[in-house]
């Protein structure tokens, strides 16, 4: 009897050069984390910091809509923006699924406005970067101070530092959902944008289906580079925000970081409207 050599399944993985924003499938499952530690801090600030009640909360470049979501779920009456239509598409989705309304819209933050000045605006993982040029940064700060009521917050979160031209610091980490398995990867390639002030970041998500199928997605942003003086006379420069505090991404007002002008890393720094 002649033996049948054994079948031998090979997967190939298919590359994908585009947007992590456009799969928000995948982006979603890989920052899926519990929102909780978030919204936690987010509401301690609004307790020890606004001048008034805060309800009306506002998240540029919301993308999924994660932490909009459980801002809704505590009762605050949220709007969100995001430039990516399959974003917003399933932001939508996960809040019907969550059972809450959220006021999702299509849009630029450097032009949205809410229909009425909010108490809050959110904006937790260096998505504020995104806006390449100093003229797009500046026109979102704007945005921002005429949708904000005096006396309310500005919470923004993102990384700042004048970080060594060949830095190769990464973030990994891996989470799944319903069988889909995204490993994450972060990092600087030491590569500077087009725009004047940016630099590259590269991220990668590695993607197993249930299925079996394998995908990996690149995508390179293009990123504005802040030091902590540039950051905060953006804000500060025409009056319109006062800094009350800065933390870390560990998300403890009680451990605040000093704003010292040679500051390297992440930073969620909390703003006060000014009349």
């Amino acid at each position: 009897m002649t033996r049948r050599p054994p079948i031998v399944t090979i997967v190939c993985m298919e590359t994908i050069q585009a947007n992590w924003y456009e799969h928000p499938r995948w982006y979603d499952i890989a920052f899926g984390w519990d929102p909780v530690t978030e919204v936690d801090f987010v509401e301690a600030a609004f307790e020890r910091f606004a001048d008034g009640e805060v309800k009306r909360v506002y998240e540029p470049f919301c993308g999924t809509g994660r932490i909009a979501i459980e801002l809704a779920r505590r009762g605050y009456l949220v709007t969100g923006v995001d430039l990516v239509p399959g974003a917003v598409e399933y932001a939508r989705l996960r809040a019907r699924e969550a059972g809450v309304e959220v006021e999702l819209t299509l849009g630029d933050a450097c032009a949205f406005m809410p229909s009425q000045p909010v108490d809050a605006i959110i904006t937790l993982i260096d998505s504020f970067r995104l806006l390449a040029s100093a003229e797009m940064a500046a026109r979102g700060a704007q945005q921002f101070a005429s949708g904000l009521r005096f006396g309310g917050l500005l919470v923004i979160g993102l990384d700042i530092g004048e970080k060594p031209p060949l830095e190769t610091h990464e973030e990994r980490w891996t989470l799944e959902r319903a069988g889909t398995r995204v490993e994450t990867r972060v990092f600087a390639p030491g590569r500077p944008g087009k725009t004047p002030g940016t630099s590259i970041a590269r991220s990668i998500l590695r993607v197993t289906e249930s299925n079996g199928r394998e995908y990996e997605l690149v995508t390179d942003d293009e990123m504005r580079d802040y030091t902590m003086g540039s950051f905060r006379a953006l804000f500060e420069i025409n009056g319109d925000f006062e800094l009350l505090t800065l933390t870390s991404r560990k998300y403890d007002l009680d451990r605040p970081i000093e704003p010292t002008p040679d500051h390297c890393g992440d930073i969620v720094a909390v703003f006060r409207r000014r009349e």
